[in-house]
């Protein structure tokens, strides 16, 4: 994500002689799924777009052009870029510059042809789009309520967890957040995980020869067989992405297979498992947990630390 220069303020009111025809509603003529341009409206403004899938999972890119209703006018208010990253990579909002745009008709909320030039804020390379909608869908009805972190999990973290009850806390399940300032549009994350309290404690992960190397565990486990690892550790539960206004419908939680959606979203009971140094010997446990980012839910049900030292801990 990149910081970009803002959408220059042109406004048009005259049509232009360019050749604009339906045929240039196609942005990419393909036989089975050719890409089309799409139009929305509402009493205030009108948003063009297009999609071009990019990856073999769908990963999309949405390139969108919103215009303010100007009286008899039409001024651009922005674009962006809108990358879905569907299961498998982080999606992202990123502006783009549009320098130029030309109209050919505008019959309010029927048709709308023209051109735009713009410059894609990844590749930097400067496009021409020639652009004919003469299908709108009315949106003007339609609310979105955008999701904020605060609203789902303020109350519910950092939860402290004493896996031997001798009153000092060991863990929290917490989050931490960063502050993007150099995208554009600007936003946080938040970034849900389990910390150790002390370099005393561990969070372990089953034994294998590369990374990632995961951390929740599903029955039946066992202690056996797991070590602490450094690097390459998929210590992130799930992530949440809060984008500046007017942007914050895009607000979402990573929830892919870049955290952990499929353990956490099945009907399985999580565990982490734990160990703690106590007097220079080692101890093992695990910690029972849920965590559903869809219904905002976050508890620690139980934790267990077994009382007798180097004696591997088992859940059937």
């Amino acid at each position: 994500m990149e910081d970009e220069e803002v959408v220059i303020e042109i406004i048009k009111c005259e049509k232009s002689d360019i050749s604009v025809t339906k045929e240039d509603n196609i942005i990419f003529n393909d036989p089975t799924d050719p890409v089309l341009w799409e139009g929305s409206f509402t009493n205030d403004q009108v948003k063009l777009s297009y999609t071009v899938v990019v990856g073999q999972y769908n990963e999309s890119e949405t390139y969108n052009f919103i215009f303010n209703k100007v009286n008899e006018c039409l001024k651009i208010d922005r674009a962006y870029k809108y990358y879905d990253g569907k299961l498998v990579d982080v999606s992202a909002v990123t502006e783009m510059q549009v320098s130029e745009f030309y109209i050919k008709d505008w019959e309010i909320n029927s048709l709308f042809s023209g051109l735009l030039v713009y410059v894609d804020p990844h590749d930097k390379n400067t496009y021409s789009r020639k652009f004919w909608i003469d299908s709108f869908k009315d949106a003007s009805n339609l609310v979105e309520i955008p999701k904020y972190f605060d609203d789902c999990f303020k109350d519910k973290f950092p939860i402290e967890i004493d896996v031997d009850k001798d009153g000092i806390i060991d863990f929290n399940l917490t989050y931490e957040e960063n502050n993007d300032i150099g995208n554009t549009p600007k936003f946080d994350s938040y970034t849900i995980q389990l910390i150790p309290a002390s370099n005393k404690n561990k969070i372990l992960s089953p034994k294998k020869n590369s990374s990632p190397y995961t951390i929740i565990f599903e029955p039946p486990f066992s202690s056996e067989n797991t070590r602490q690892y450094f690097g390459g550790v998929k210590n992130t539960l799930d992530i949440f992405y809060e984008f500046e206004s007017p942007y914050e419908n895009y607000n979402y939680f990573l929830s892919n297979n870049l955290t952990y959606k499929n353990i956490l979203q099945n009907d399985l009971p999580d565990y982490f498992v734990i160990s703690k140094d106590i007097g220079g010997i080692e101890y093992f446990g695990w910690i029972k947990f849920i965590l559903d980012t869809s219904t905002c839910q976050a508890e620690v049900l139980f934790a267990y630390l077994e009382t007798n030292p180097n004696t591997h801990v088992k859940v059937n």
